[in-house]
Parts: structure tokens; C-alpha cells; sequence
């Protein structure tokens, strides 16, 4: 405003300045706007001749996001592959991973849940999770299989042994003995998953780790139209495992996937010939 003398806000100079920074992301000029909407709003009240730029100048863009939703034969290469000891990887290493990779894959729980767990949230004994202070703020109790409890019981087992009597409070570790970083996490799923094929060696996108969650959540719902379930009726049982705050967050999931909603079609199909 100094430099082009302007005595009060304008849209015109405020839709200006946002889009100066040299940026190919529309929603980058778009926040830079709503900055300066949130000011100008503070601003008239002192200065009437202040211009509130609209609310559809330059407005933010919804990007159209498709999960990748992990095949069978997908997640067993993911958990053979964290075996392989590449560049050196000590056998502790790849057992967390493919601890961690297994664990995210069947509970469906959020990256940050697992790397947060700390020894006393895993109760080997009864087989339950404790997940405290969630995206929401909440806590929640994830039961698990049989099977996902013995895996655990493994990993903690050669946790202890690896640590010979230092005490760590976090459940899943580094090489070093710290907690794992969600970064580091990230970036080994991906070497893990151009290693096997499942991305291009310079791909600057491809599977991410939060899709073993989207993946979870599609195969429950999957199963309940493949085993004759109402989805409709499990849906709120599946929201409060994944921690979702609310069912329309759960529901995304089905609205997302194409093999999904085929099921659903279907399904509709076969009830209007059998109304008919």
C-alpha cells in the first residue's frame, strides 16, 4: 500500500498483491487472500472506505484426491519387501517395519497413532490398543486379532532384547532407540515401495502410507457387501474404530471408491428386480 500510495484497502490492490509470489498453485494466492480479507474485516471498522475482497475472488480450489487402495497381492509384496535387508538394514529394522506396515494395514489407524504409542497403550495381554489424545482430541480403545496381538508380542519381545534394560517409553523405535519420526517413516515406505515396483524411481507421486488406512476401511466394507451385511449398519461401528469424529468422515471412504460403489449398485439393482 506504501509503495502504491493507497490511503485505504481495495480488492483490486489486495487481489494483486496476493498473486505476486511467483506460484503455480492457485491455493497459495488464495490463503495469501484470505489473509488479507480477515484484516480488511477488522479494518473497516475503523476505515469505511476499506473494500472486503469478495469471497470469490481468487477462491480456494478443491483438489480431487483418489487413494490408492492397496491389492492383497499389493500389501503381501509391502510386507515381504520390509524384510529384504537393503543398504545394510539390520534385521531389528525391518521387523519394525514390517510391524509397523502390518499393524497400519489391518487397524486402519493414522501414522501419527502408531509412531505416538508408548509401551503401557499396548496391552499384549487382552489384546487392546489405547490411543490417547487423537486427531480430535480424544481417546479410543482399538481391540485387535489374535494374530496382530502375537505379532506384537514378538516385536516387543526383541524390542526389550534390543535395548538390554534402557527403558524407552515409545513402543515402536529407531535403530538408535528413539521414537520413530513419521518423516523417516514416510521416506522408507517409499524407497520400500519404488524398490518393488510400485512406483517409478522419480515419481514424485505414488502409494503413501496413509492409504494402508483408506485400504482398511474399503476392505470392511467390501466384505459386508460380499458377505451379504447391511454397510449402512456397520458403518458407525467402523467410524468409532477409525477415530472418526463424525459418520460423514466414514462415509467418504464408500463415495470414493468405484469398486465400492459397483457393489452398491448392485445391490440396488437386485433389490428393484426382486420389488418388481
Amino acid at each position: 500500500m506504501e509503495r502504491r500510495h493507497a490511503a485505504y484497502i481495495t480488492a483490486k490492490l489486495a487481489a494483486k498483491w496476493a498473486q505476486q509470489p511467483a506460484s503455480t498453485d492457485p491455493n497459495y494466492h488464495a490463503g495469501r487472500l484470505r489473509a488479507v480479507r480477515s484484516f480488511a474485516r477488522y479494518r473497516i471498522l475503523t476505515d469505511p472506505r476499506t473494500e472486503v475482497p469478495p469471497t470469490d475472488l481468487l477462491p480456494r480450489q478443491r483438489i480431487t484426491f483418489q487413494p490408492h487402495i492397496f491389492s492383497k497381492e499389493e500389501m503381501e509384496c509391502i510386507l515381504a519387501g520390509s524384510w529384504r535387508q537393503w543398504a545394510g538394514a539390520t534385521w531389528f529394522y525391518c521387523l519394525g517395519r514390517y510391524t509397523i506396515y502390518g499393524l497400519l494395514s489391518v487397524t486402519g489407524m493414522r501414522v501419527g497413532e502408531v509412531l505416538k504409542l508408548d509401551v503401557e497403550d499396548v496391552d499384549l495381554d487382552l489384546g487392546v490398543i489405547t490411543i490417547r489424545n487423537t486427531k480430535f482430541g480424544k481417546s479410543r480403545l482399538v481391540p485387535v486379532h489374535e494374530t496382530t496381538r502375537i505379532a506384537l508380542q514378538r516385536y516387543q519381545e526383541e524390542r526389550d532384547a534390543f535395548l538390554a534394560g534402557r527403558i524407552v517409553k515409545a513402543f515402536f523405535i529407531s535403530a538408535h532407540g528413539r521414537r520413530i519420526v513419521h518423516t523417516a517413516l514416510d521416506r522408507a515406505f517409499r524407497r520400500l515401495t519404488k524398490r518393488i515396483g510400485m512406483r517409478g524411481a522419480s515419481d514424485p507421486t505414488g502409494p503413501r502410507l496413509h492409504d494402508l488406512r483408506h485400504t482398511m476401511a474399503v476392505d470392511v466394507l467390501r466384505q459386508c457387501y460380499c458377505a451379504g451385511a447391511d454397510p449402512e449398519r456397520r458403518l458407525p461401528a467402523l467410524s468409532t474404530y477409525l477415530g472418526h469424529s463424525h459418520l460423514n468422515y466414514t462415509y467418504w471412504y464408500l463415495h470414493q471408491n468405484p469398486s465400492l460403489m459397483q457393489q452398491a449398485m448392485m445391490r440396488l439393482e437386485h433389490y428393484w428386480e426382486t420389488s418388481v
